[in-house]
Parts: structure tokens; C-alpha cells; sequence
């Protein structure tokens, strides 16, 4: 069994990588299983950033979007 790629919080990094999360192999885990539900995966995305906005301040809400949102719409 492959190690899941899920988030440290509050930092957002990978507790695999220590990428920013969600690294390219969350992001490839998280569309393999909403393969057949793109909403689902992009409505779970944008909780996740809610979540994240609270906790990283630094981060502007465009880098969020395109963080953890744009890449679920095909």
C-alpha cells in the first residue's frame, strides 16, 4: 500500500513530500478517485481551501484558487 499524500495542517505541506498540498501525487490520488465525479472533487477542493484560507495568511486568495481549486475543473 502507497503512503497517502494528505496535508500537515497548519502548515498545508504534504506529510509524504513536504510539497505544498495538494502535491502532484495528492492531486493525481484525489482525481483517480473522483474520476467519475468532477464536482465532487472540486466542491471537497474548495472546503480544503476555505479551511486553508483560515490558516495560511500569507497567501493571496488567487494563489488559493489556483492552489487547490482550478486544477479539478477539466
Amino acid at each position: 500500500m502507497s503512503e497517502q499524500h494528505v496535508p500537515r495542517r497548519p502548515e498545508w505541506t504534504c506529510q509524504v513530500c513536504g510539497q505544498e498540498w495538494p502535491c502532484p501525487p495528492a492531486r493525481t490520488m484525489l482525481a483517480e478517485e473522483h474520476v467519475r465525479d468532477r464536482v465532487s472533487l472540486g466542491v471537497y477542493m474548495a472546503v480544503q481551501l476555505g479551511h486553508a484560507a483560515g490558516e495560511l495568511n500569507c497567501a493571496s486568495s488567487s494563489e488559493l484558487y489556483r492552489r487547490f481549486v482550478e486544477w479539478t475543473r477539466p
